[in-house]
């Protein structure tokens, strides 16, 4: 029961994360860099990892890389590394592929219209 009050508390802190993140964006004059900015603070935030040496236990991905990379005297952070990356990469390539399909909709609107 712990662990899910655990997460519940994450997802409440993501959350309050999420909109301090758009208060302290919304003056990022164009949509893809403050897209992306407020997408990647969330994912990482939010994505999990499996913490090592527990079994079955998962934590947010940059807690367990901080604490395994600057903590742990042998510590594994990288598991817990290669997921953020690989969440970066899909999170860039979805918000640059929306944004792509966003101005492509825009353009041929446009030429349709003359």
């Amino acid at each position: 029961m712990q662990y899910v009050i655990a997460w519940i508390v994450v997802l409440a802190a993501g959350l309050g994360g999420l909109i301090g993140v758009y208060v302290l964006t919304r003056s990022i004059p164009t949509l893809l860099p403050r897209t992306l900015v407020r997408s990647l603070i969330t994912t990482w935030m939010l994505i999990p990892a499996p913490v090592p040496h527990y079994d079955s236990q998962y934590a947010p991905a940059f807690v367990v890389m901080l604490f395994e990379w600057l903590l742990q005297t042998d510590g594994d952070p990288g598991v817990a590394i290669r997921i953020l990356l690989a969440a970066t990469v899909a999170v860039v390539a979805l918000v640059s592929l929306a944004h792509g399909l966003k101005s492509y909709r825009s353009r041929r609107s446009d030429a349709h219209d003359i």
